[in-house]
């Protein structure tokens, strides 16, 4: 379940991966895994950063309810989380995804509150946001205005009380389960998590997690509404439970809030739910997977089932061994083969507690097209690799680096919004000790070999599972509840003993270069970005924090600024194609970077080249130089082919994603010059040569002017030092242009309608007032929140139209308006645009019916929201960020917009939505994905005009 507004993320390199001692044989104890921190003391003492000034404190309340309390002085609103022990792995065979169910099923009321919109409708009023979601356990959590706290602690405490689970509403809610599963099935990453659990055979974690209509029904022998009962009852417990509170209130208060109202949930004294089956790994492996995905992926995939050791979460010994096997550093199997031109990335994802009892380690190799010839060989060279390690690499000094980084890291952790912090945190309740739920991530309290021996003992054929992931494998199998094919075969004898033969010398990583060896602190006085360098071609501005300025980190964005960089499609992937190279080809220096605690990763920019270095400053420097250097650097054949080869699947691979997400990019493109719809793209990219590649890049740095921005632990020389150095030969000078876009006019209504090869159908609309200003920006903020809630309530709770059902604020530019997304498995695409032309019109009546108070309660949550002061460096720089990328230099867009939302009246809202909604003066444009499970029949609502050439459209610009 998620009740947060809708988050779309760029599509990046999704398809790059997707997260000598004796073999252990069975490894599983009798008994079921036990919590960490299965008795704590009435209160115990956290372990926190020393950048963290709030103050915690744990209890247990007398029923057993373990609790943390965070008092959070800066804080502007409050937030909850309560996990509960029990998840997927406890579902009934009869009614897989009941657990999932339950979590929906308790928003819809309770005995004290019995009406099922109560909770939503009371956070919407209060500036809540709320959100819950099932894995091996459950989680709820909401955030709301403090003054509401109380209150909402006592809607919330109810939930696990005395929920009503009345049968009326089981209808609506399998609906939205169903909606939700429809939403996933095609994506290659939960068929994967099925098939994998799949081939653990009797093991609990082998059932179906999310539910469907199917699952979820009554049957011979098994009542929904009677199993939806019983798991309440035999799973709900107190004893199961933990909580966190964040507040701006003292502790002691805070902890009369924890005991008033959650000391009387039940305390039925429940063990364990957690899984103890054994699996017998001589019957388990090694095995081959053949799959095959929807993308166009292609990897290799070794996958070791491990023992749950989380346990030793303080010697980290995944990590450990995560860190020398992702490693590019020279000579080891990433770097060769890259070299070699058979892999475009090696990346390690684990999860000891996935099963249970059992987790999984997974090493993912992503391949070019020469790799896919060589994948026995790939397979060779890593399980050889593993051997090398054995001998050679369970080293204390990978230890001494590793420590040092998460050491640097949690002295300077940064702080996050209490929402996602209170979820985490009570989530880290139920796996570690009290005293390290917060540092448990960043402890690593000694180097423990015979750890990382233990695990390097079960990362053996016996527990492996090699997938090969292409469109090309041989499988006659179909997953029951996703949508893909899969065969699985044994590993043979001999190709056992190949994996022996070594086919390359392998070396172990060397140490991190770019460690930060300084912390001092020398952060501007400028409060606002201040030019301080304008000349040959070159502009830089720095400003310090206002909020931060104790801390040794910073956030450096380089644009190269030329508006005619992507004028055309071949433009465009020319400059994507030169992104993915870099990324790729240098993928080794980000990998230490990172380490080191710096990242560097391209910004979403319509036509410009557009990099942000974020991080400790002390190392920026050299790394800037040799960014500077390795974008100009000449791309040879190799890294040509391999580059286009997975810019064009990605670009195959599109229609492939969450659907909703594909309408969002086909609106941005829309909208937006320097974009070009995916036929336009792929096409483009068959023209491209090397030669034209590497002249792209050349001429496009000769014309760019070079543009930074600093703000943090920066002095004013080293900004221009750094600034200096990026500019190679270029001495452009240019006046800045803002990226063309469409300019909407009133009355203008337009559609974009297009086929897309999944069943559900989806849609994206906005609704523009054309140069309505900050007036305008400002009314539809403080509508934002309200009108979501309507648009989720009616289309979601009430019709069941779909799981993703968002809708907001959409600023642009001068003009201001508000966009509503949905994908549907049960609408078709005419039908779409029909229900939400009816809920523009439907909904004028509830602004008209708004009272002073609801109004006042609405504008005080913006407010709240636009005042709060930021968690971090990176809050602080967006504001700035966005207003330098749009050459708005006054760097006031956040205060002119806060003073026009405390100048709104309820009178002005109401007239701002009949007039961006309902009046002529209006603009309109839709995004409708039409899906292939209904009907292909489509008339547009009147007045709209169909967009069928995007490239035409953008020439008005």
């Amino acid at each position: 379940m998620n009740k947060k507004l809708f988050r779309l993320k760029a599509v990046s390199l999704a398809l790059l991966a997707a997260s000598s001692s004796g073999w252990l044989l069975s490894g599983c104890s009798s008994t079921a895994t036990q919590t960490i921190a299965a008795e704590q003391p009435a209160a115990q003492s956290i372990i926190t950063s020393p950048n963290d000034a709030r103050q915690y404190k744990a209890i247990t309340l007398p029923n057993q309810l373990q609790v943390v309390l965070v008092s959070d002085p800066a804080a502007e609103k409050s937030s909850a989380a309560l996990s509960v022990d029990v998840g997927w792995l406890n579902d009934p065979k009869e009614q897989q995804g009941l657990a999932h169910f339950l979590e929906h099923m308790l928003f819809m009321g309770t005995e004290r509150f019995p009406d099922p919109d109560g909770f939503i409708n009371f956070m919407s009023q209060h500036g809540g946001t709320y959100n819950a979601f099932t894995n091996q356990l459950t989680n709820y959590m909401f955030e709301i205005n403090y003054s509401h706290f109380d209150e909402a602690l006592d809607r919330f405490s109810d939930f696990f009380k005395s929920p009503l689970l009345l049968p009326d509403y089981i209808e609506k809610e399998r609906h939205a389960v169903h909606s939700e599963w429809s939403m996933m099935r095609t994506q290659d990453g939960w068929a994967m998590l099925a098939l994998a659990a799949k081939l653990l055979g009797d093991h609990p974690s082998n059932q179906f997690w999310v539910g469907n209509l199917d699952t979820l029904s009554d049957k011979e022998g098994s009542k929904l509404h009677d199993e939806l009962l019983a798991f309440y009852q035999n799973y709900y417990s107190a004893n199961r439970m933990q909580l966190v509170l964040i507040s701006p209130q003292p502790l002691p208060d805070m902890q009369l809030l924890a005991q008033r109202f959650f000391a009387d949930i039940e305390n039925k004294d429940l063990a364990s739910p957690r899984p103890s089956h054994c699996i017998n790994f001589e019957q388990h492996g090694p095995r081959l997977v053949h799959f095959v995905p929807n993308t166009e992926m292609q990897q290799v995939r070794l996958g070791f089932t491990i023992k749950n050791n989380l346990e030793q979460f303080a010697s980290k010994p995944n990590e450990f061994l995560a860190h020398l096997i992702r490693s590019e550093m020279p000579g080891t199997p990433a770097q060769q083969l890259k070299a070699m031109g058979l892999v475009d990335a090696v990346s390690v994802d684990y999860d000891p507690k996935f099963y249970g009892n059992y987790g999984h380690f997974n090493i993912n190799i992503a391949l070019t097209a020469a790799g896919m010839q060589q994948r026995d060989a790939i397979t060779a060279i890593f399980m050889q690799y593993l051997e090398l390690i054995r001998q050679q690499g369970v080293n204390e000094r990978y230890y001494q680096e590793i420590r040092t980084s998460l050491q640097n890291q949690f002295h300077f952790l940064e702080k996050r919004d209490g929402f996602g912090y209170a979820a985490q945190l009570s989530s880290a309740m139920q796996y570690y000790p009290v005293t390290s739920v917060v540092s448990a991530p960043f402890q690593y309290d000694g180097f423990d070999a015979e750890a990382i021996n233990t695990l390097l003992a079960q990362l053996v054929p016996e527990r492996l599972t090699v997938w090969h992931i292409s469109q090309q494998e041989p499988a006659e199998q179909e997953l029951t509840f996703f949508q893909a094919r899969y065969s699985v075969q044994p590993i043979g004898e001999e190709q056992l003993q190949a994996w022996q033969q070594p086919l390359l010398p392998l070396s172990l990583p060397a140490l991190n270069r770019f460690q930060p060896e300084s912390f001092a602190v020398q952060h501007s006085d400028y409060s606002q970005p201040t030019q301080v360098l304008n000349e040959d071609g070159v502009e830089t501005w720095l400003m310090g924090s206002e909020h931060f300025s104790d801390q040794p980190r910073g956030h450096l964005l380089m644009q190269w600024h030329q508006p005619t960089a992507k004028t055309t499609a071949k433009d465009a992937v020319m400059h994507g194609l030169w992104q993915l190279i870099f990324m790729i080809t240098n993928q080794a220096l980000l990998q230490e970077a990172s380490a080191a605690g710096m990242q560097l990763q391209p910004e979403s920019e319509e036509y410009d080249l557009v990099w942000r270095l974020a991080g400790f400053t002390d190392k920026q420097p050299e790394l800037v130089q040799e960014i500077g250097r390795l974008l100009a650097s000449e791309v040879n054949a190799q890294q040509f082919a391999q580059g286009m080869d997975l810019l064009q699947r990605q670009l195959r691979s599109f229609e492939q994603q969450m659907q909703v997400r594909q309408a969002s990019e086909w609106m941005r493109t829309t909208m937006l010059g320097g974009r070009f719809e995916l036929s336009a793209m792929l096409e483009a990219s068959n023209q491209v040569s090397l030669e034209q590649l590497n002249a792209y890049i050349q001429q496009t740095l000769a014309a760019s002017q070079l543009r930074v921005l600093a703000q943090g632990n920066y002095s004013q020389a080293d900004v221009i030092a750094m600034a200096q150095s990026l500019r190679g030969s270029q001495q452009t000078e240019r006046s800045y242009q803002v990226s063309p876009r469409w300019q909407p006019e009133a009355g203008e209504r337009l559609l974009v309608l297009r086929s897309n090869p999944q069943d559900d159908s989806s849609l994206v609309r906005t609704q523009l007032l054309p140069n309505a200003g900050v007036s305008g920006q400002a009314a539809a903020k403080v509508l934002s929140g309200h009108l979501h809630q309507a648009f989720f309530n009616q289309l979601r709770t009430e019709e069941g139209l779909g799981y993703v059902v968002q809708a907001g604020e959409l600023p642009y530019n001068e003009h201001a308006g508000v966009v509503f997304y949905i994908q549907s498995p049960v609408l078709s695409a005419e039908q779409l645009q029909q229900r939400v032309e009816r809920f523009l019109q439907e909904y004028s009546a509830q602004v008209a019916a708004l009272t002073e108070e609801e109004f006042n309660r609405l504008k005080e949550s913006q407010l709240l929201e636009l005042r709060r002061a930021p968690n971090n460096l990176t809050e602080e720089f967006a504001s700035m960020r966005t207003d330098w990328l749009r050459n708005r230099l006054g760097f006031d867009s956040k205060a002119r917009l806060t003073a026009a939302v405390e100048a709104l009246t309820l009178p002005e809202l109401q007239h701002f939505y009949q007039q961006v909604a309902l009046s002529e003066q209006a603009a309109a444009l839709q995004v409708i994905l039409q899906g292939q499970s209904q009907e292909q029949d489509f008339t547009p609502l009147p007045g709209f005009k169909a967009l069928d050439d995007l490239a035409e459209f953008h020439q008005g610009f």
